[in-house]
């Protein structure tokens, strides 16, 4: 299967189809499997579909350190480089993977045609102290417990996925990539120099044309979030997907994806 070197790792990566580069960024603890109810489409769609596990995830290479925006942006970056792809791209990212989308675009806003931010978070943005301490929970749990007994027991359980628990099979695959997860970003306790502007407060440099993409019932932290980019993002437009939460393209699908295609052929190239 194909690996490249990025950015100083190694990261595993599947390209199909030709046309428009459509790049899929999974969410956190999840890998490159949770797009799979995707790809037909978009490859029916006449789209070259690209995703790729992010550092730390699936077979891609868990480092010691390094997990940062700016680190995402730049193994993104070497992707795009390695696969030949000059013209502007599609982003599709979703939670942890709409941040980097987000970064990206900022780093990089020539190089992206779209953005679809989908229950995505925002770097900077200050999380309620009821979804702070489940995290920083979850951190410990890892630290003490290890992380496939961590994540099978506080993670799991977490109503992020009471959406996709609804669906046995569905929930089978999540299930399969959170306990393949390292979390080598939580072992590690090094401590990174904040940038002085962050992505929440950038969301008006954006030019790109951007769907953001809400489940009617994701925790509130993530639909607070969707209403910020959708309202200080110029560009943007908010659509909810109804009957689902923080991971629509699983639990919502057919939704999901009508959604999506009919954004991608109204912005062929941005």
């Amino acid at each position: 299967m194909p690996r490249i070197s990025t950015n100083g790792i190694v990261t595993f990566y599947e390209d199909a189809g030709q046309g428009p580069a459509v790049v899929l960024i999974h969410g956190h603890s999840l890998d490159l499997r949770m797009w799979d109810g995707q790809v037909a489409p978009l490859l029916d769609g006449g789209y070259r579909v690209i995703r790729y596990d992010v550092r730390g995830h699936g077979q891609s290479d868990a480092p010691a350190s390094g997990y940062t925006w700016q680190n995402y942006s730049l193994d993104l970056r070497d992707l795009l480089d390695h696969l030949g792809i000059d013209a502007p791209a599609h982003l599709v990212g979703l939670s942890m993977g709409g941040g980097i989308a987000l970064q990206f675009a900022l780093d990089h806003p020539q190089r992206v045609a779209s953005l679809v931010l989908v229950d995505s978070t925002a770097p900077g943005f200050d999380y309620s102290p009821e979804y702070s301490q489940a995290v920083e929970g979850l951190v410990q749990a890892v630290r003490s417990e290890g992380p496939q007994a961590a994540l099978e027991r506080v993670w799991l359980a977490h109503p992020l996925f009471d959406g996709v628990r609804r669906f046995p099979e569905r929930f089978d695959l999540l299930k399969s990539m959170i306990l393949a997860y390292p979390a080598r970003d939580y072992l590690d306790e090094s401590q990174y120099p904040q940038p002085q502007w962050q992505v929440i407060d950038r969301l008006s440099e954006i030019r790109a044309p951007t769907l953001v993409l809400v489940g009617e019932e994701d925790l509130p932290d993530f639909r607070l979030i969707a209403d910020i980019l959708a309202v200080n993002i110029a560009t943007a437009r908010q659509e909810v997907i109804a009957d689902a939460g923080h991971l629509p393209n699983l639990e919502q699908p057919d939704a999901f994806n009508e959604a999506l295609l009919r954004f991608l052929g109204r912005h062929p190239r941005g």
